[in-house]
């Protein structure tokens, strides 16, 4: 995909460079996570969100600032999730031990975080072929290099629903 910018001028009047980091949309708003690009073409290491539409063209427009906490911390929890799962790509698989000690290798498809419950989840499989039939969900904790070290159940129907909803989110 080619990198997408825009540019907004400051309340000083000056025009600044953005650069699209992910673009998600909700049933009511679309939204951007960016960063900002220095006269020097360096990106900045803060990330900030705002509310946009698309124009005619397709082009992004009407940008709006976050208004509420809870809208921030949705935003947090989308861009978090999308890391999680785009920069943890290359640790596709681990190994877990069933109820008889027999060593399982797991295939996985999603890792996220969900902050409102402190835990890390990780969606996979032992399915060997396509189409994939059988999929598992569970929390878990990570060593220091990132990979899953031990696999803990789903404990409540709130942790559940969560869950279904950002699977079904990075499903789209």
């Amino acid at each position: 995909m080619d990198q997408q910018y825009f540019y907004l001028t400051t309340e000083d009047g000056v025009e600044m460079k953005y650069k699209v980091l992910f673009t998600f949309d909700t049933d009511d708003h679309s939204y951007c996570i960016y960063t900002i690009i220095d006269e020097d073409g360096n990106e900045s290491e803060e990330i900030s969100a705002v509310r946009y539409e698309l124009d005619e063209n397709l082009e992004m427009t009407n940008f709006q600032e976050l208004e509420t906490e809870e809208e921030w911390d949705m935003v947090e929890e989308v861009y978090n999730t999308l890391v999680d799962t785009f920069s943890e790509e290359e640790r596709d698989a681990f190994i877990a031990t069933d109820e008889e000690g027999n060593e399982i290798e797991c295939k996985v498809i999603y890792r996220f975080t969900l902050d409102e419950f402190g835990k890390k989840y990780v969606v996979y499989t032992t399915d060997e072929t396509e189409p994939i039939e059988n999929l598992y969900v569970a929390s878990y904790v990570d060593s220091e290099d990132g990979e899953i070290q031990e696999i803990f159940p789903v404990e409540s129907d709130e942790e559940w629903k969560k869950i279904e909803e950002t699977v079904e989110f990075l499903n789209q």
